[in-house]
């Protein structure tokens, strides 16, 4: 089958579109025809070999598609072939043909294309699990997102929004900033040339936020600085490269919290969780309350160009390839 190819650990710029076995289907497990696939920070890792789970070269990078079922392995009885599915894969995105296990696949609705599913997949369900399972984000309180312009911050913006909260987008460009507006931020800041924390206290007229959700590492003093009595600090990732650390006579001193969110922990241990964010995030995507990722459409030979945009930070909303 056609995929891009990773021959060995590197730069995106050595990866090559050519020929890859098709994936065995085994027990519980469901094969898909990939008719899109998501291009996410996470791929860059695996490519890179800096991911915490190894992949084995050669492999197709890509952890998250959708397209059709083609076959179901033994046990699975909640698909069936023709089925239309998103899924979260290990690695192998980038091709014509993928499997995953059923508990990471999820039913896409009518309504939703392909490519809207698979670009909307993991960031959505990231921000939604972050909102809704880890901050436990309430109505009307205010929501710092960091990295607002990425996949993971639009989508965040977006979900936060629609469950009621205010939102305060931190991005580095102005056109970062205007698609966080589109997506529904109440609350802009530059922190390239605003004070984080003297924003955000300006913007919730001096209390602070209830909910910071960071994918990103930097900024994170002044995000942490920023958040109120009972305040929330979610890290989603560290697509900057920084890692954020924190005190424990700061958390104590206003009960604050420091949450850690991954998806991998959701996908083995929290099945029914992630399972129902699917199904909330498609659901809202499908009655418009929210709006989809802004989509960058491509083929499999842009994928490494696609991968070197992401790890360049180089990208408004969500890169898809189309299969």
């Amino acid at each position: 089958m056609q995929a891009v190819v990773c021959d060995h650990l590197g730069a995106p710029a050595d990866l090559r579109v050519g020929e890859l076995p098709e994936p065995q289907i085994g027990p519980g497990q469901v094969g898909i025809a990939v008719e899109a696939a998501g291009v996410s920070f996470a791929d860059v890792l695996f490519v890179q070999g800096k991911h915490q789970t190894e992949h084995v070269t050669p492999f197709a990078p890509g952890m998250e598609v959708a397209g059709r079922v083609i076959r179901v392995g033994a046990g699975v009885g909640n698909f069936q072939e023709g089925d239309a599915v998103a899924a979260l894969l290990h690695d192998g995105g980038y091709a014509e043909r993928a499997a995953t296990p059923a508990t990471d696949c999820f039913p896409v609705p009518e309504g939703l294309s392909s490519e809207v599913a698979a670009g909307a997949l993991s960031v959505y369900l990231t921000a939604h699990i972050c909102l809704k399972w880890e901050a436990r984000l309430e109505r009307g309180e205010h929501v710092l997102v960091l990295g607002a312009g990425g996949g993971v911050g639009l989508a965040t913006v977006a979900v936060a929004t629609a469950l009621g909260g205010i939102v305060v987008a931190a991005a580095s460009s102005a056109e970062k900033l205007a698609a966080a507006e589109a997506a529904g931020a109440k609350h802009l800041i530059n922190y390239q040339n605003q004070d984080l924390r003297e924003a955000t206290l300006s913007a919730t007229l001096g209390t602070g936020v209830d909910v910071v959700i960071d994918p990103v590492g930097a900024q994170g003093e002044a995000a942490f600085r920023s958040l109120d009595w009972g305040g929330r600090y979610v890290v989603a990732g560290f697509a900057a490269g920084a890692v954020p650390e924190f005190k424990g006579n700061h958390l104590l001193i206003k009960n604050r919290s420091a949450i850690g969110m991954v998806l991998t922990h959701y996908r083995d241990r929290r099945v029914a969780r992630i399972q129902q964010s699917a199904e909330e995030v498609f659901a809202m995507l499908v009655k418009g309350e929210v709006p989809p990722p802004a989509l960058e459409m491509g083929t499999l030979a842009d994928g490494p160009s696609f991968l070197q945009k992401v790890l360049d930070r180089n990208v408004v909303g969500k890169l898809v390839l189309r299969i």
